[in-house]
């Protein structure tokens, strides 16, 4: 994508059937309680005689057993458009693995919930409740355009990593709890997407809309740059292994923080470094110096050391062109 252009913004019907389905469960009002968006108050009134269907109760199992908002995001994403059932796009391998239990691998148990999904659309009529509501998805889609503006983040980051997506998608949702965002790459065979899916952000009045610039391009810029990061740890498998020995001979240490995989904890880091050094390359050093500190501060015990490393590969851009090439070499130092 050249410099200077900004990613498309999109609503989907489908991120938001899955949404409906997780806040319809008994977790679902737990999901940021105290800034609930008017379009999540009118989704649980309509369909509040639904919550035992069975797209509900399995979407309750999911989510029991750690197959969170994010892999459910992803699984709308990847998803045939509802009411069909299938997949249009396949998951990451580390996706179905969180999926499957002791009856089913993760593709089948998915394919079932499908299913579920999309008997549920067609069973509650969730496709005209959306249309309804349409005026108020084109207002949200327009807000986060104005927010994101002519954004100049896109291509250097791009350029950063040294590889390109086929396209790249911002999808603003109603049904996604205010201040969540996740960050997606989804293969095809002509090439990858990168999706930036972002809730509505919290106003300090405790409102929710898209209007505040500075959420809008910081939290699209990181899911950006989380969409990258993604597949470089799934094409270093020996590496991703040599950190998750590391992970697990520490878990004392990192389970308070929330963490119990070493692939969710390694993401993170990486994420956060990564726009501490795009930060360094825009010339605000010191926001990217405290973006490091606050983090070594709360526990993010890699924070300096891959900021450090990855420092090196940019200045070893002529013998490693990509982030997936000096990847192992980035473990390597980390673990040192």
């Amino acid at each position: 994508m050249p410099a200077g252009a900004a990613p498309t913004v999109v609503w989907t019907p489908n991120v938001e059937i899955i949404m409906l389905l997780a806040n319809l469960t008994e977790a679902g009002p737990t999901f940021q309680p105290k800034a609930v968006s008017t379009m999540r108050r009118a989704a649980w009134l309509r369909f509040d005689g639904d919550r035992r269907a069975p797209a509900v109760t399995e979407t309750a199992r999911l989510l029991e057993k750690g197959f969170w908002l994010d892999a459910l995001a992803e699984l709308a994403l990847a998803a045939e458009p509802f009411p069909k059932a299938g997949f249009t796009y396949p998951l990451a391998h580390d996706t179905l693995l969180k999926a499957g239990d002791d009856r089913d691998d993760g593709y089948t148990r998915l394919e079932r919930y499908l299913e579920y999904a999309a008997a549920f659309t067609l069973d509650a009529d969730v496709l005209e409740f959306l249309k309804l509501q349409g005026n108020a998805y084109r207002a949200a889609v327009e807000e986060l355009e104005i927010s994101l503006g002519p954004s100049n983040w896109v291509g250097p980051v791009e350029a950063w990593f040294g590889t390109a997506h086929r396209s790249v998608l911002t999808v603003g949702s109603l049904l996604l709890p205010a201040g969540f965002s996740f960050g997606f790459s989804l293969g095809t065979p002509d090439g990858a997407y990168a999706f930036a899916l972002l809730g509505p952000f919290i106003g300090q009045d405790g409102s929710t809309s898209f209007t505040d610039t500075d959420a809008a391009r910081t939290s699209s810029e990181r899911e950006l740059i989380r969409a990258f990061v993604k597949p470089v740890m799934a094409g270093s498998p020996d590496a991703m292994l040599q950190f998750d020995r590391a992970f697990r001979g520490n878990l004392p240490h990192w389970r308070p923080l929330g963490y119990d995989r070493a692939a969710a904890c390694l993401e993170d880091h990486l994420v956060h470094a990564v726009q501490a050094r795009l930060l360094v390359r825009r010339g605000e050093a010191d926001a990217a110096a405290g973006m490091v500190r606050y983090d070594e501060e709360n526990g993010f015990v890699f924070a300096r050391p891959l900021a450090e490393g990855l420092e090196d590969y940019e200045l070893h851009r002529a013998e490693f062109p990509t982030l997936d090439a000096f990847f192992p070499h980035l473990m390597d130092y980390l673990l040192q």
